[in-house]
């Protein structure tokens, strides 16, 4: 199980399958969300949250939050991502074609959204999440309010040039804007 800390929150991560103690931390949390496929088959992403210590300064040895999700990872190419925006408190997760936020102060999910053929990677550019797909480019706020997304369709590629996004799409350049998707040429 990989551990990671960071903006005072601990992740435990497993891909590929649940812990020996899924059941422990289960029965330990707060918060549980397991979000399965229509589809059959897949593997599972288990991500347990807890904050290092609460406001008193206590630790808790449990996670407040577990979330497991099941996805289709086309033969081994697709790797869940996770982006932690520790001041908006804010949890992002992707795996296979199923998109997660989630606001881990009330501990409750924020959204729950799709993407076709496969979810790339989640990143961050100021107060802006940018999430890259086969067939898809989207925007989010930290705050995990989807501002837009695109159509995209393999080979492409994404630059942020200031307040503008770059696609690249077959060859085929356009300049976006990055709040709003709205064409940066005036266009």
């Amino acid at each position: 199980m990989l551990t990671v800390e960071a903006g005072g929150w601990r992740l435990l991560i497993e891909d590929g399958g649940l812990p020996d103690l899924y059941q422990s931390y289960v029965g330990n949390a707060v918060f549980v969300d397991r979000v399965v496929p229509v589809k059959d088959g897949g593997r599972d992403l288990f991500v347990a949250i807890k904050a290092k210590a609460d406001r008193a300064g206590a630790s808790h040895l449990w996670p407040e939050m577990v979330i497991t999700q099941r996805y289709q990872d086309a033969q081994g190419t697709l790797r869940p991502g996770i982006l932690l925006v520790p001041e908006a408190s804010m949890l992002f997760v992707g795996a296979g074609e199923c998109l997660l936020g989630y606001n881990l102060l009330s501990r409750k999910r924020v959204f729950e959204d799709w993407t076709e053929c496969g979810f790339f990677g989640w990143s961050r550019q100021g107060d802006y999440i940018l999430m890259s797909a086969e067939l898809e480019f989207a925007v989010w706020k930290v705050t995990g309010e989807k501002l837009w997304s695109t159509f995209v369709e393999p080979p492409w590629s994404w630059e942020v040039s200031g307040m503008n996004i770059k696609l690249d799409v077959m060859g085929t350049r356009k300049a976006l804007l990055l709040e709003t998707g709205i064409s940066a040429d005036g266009q």
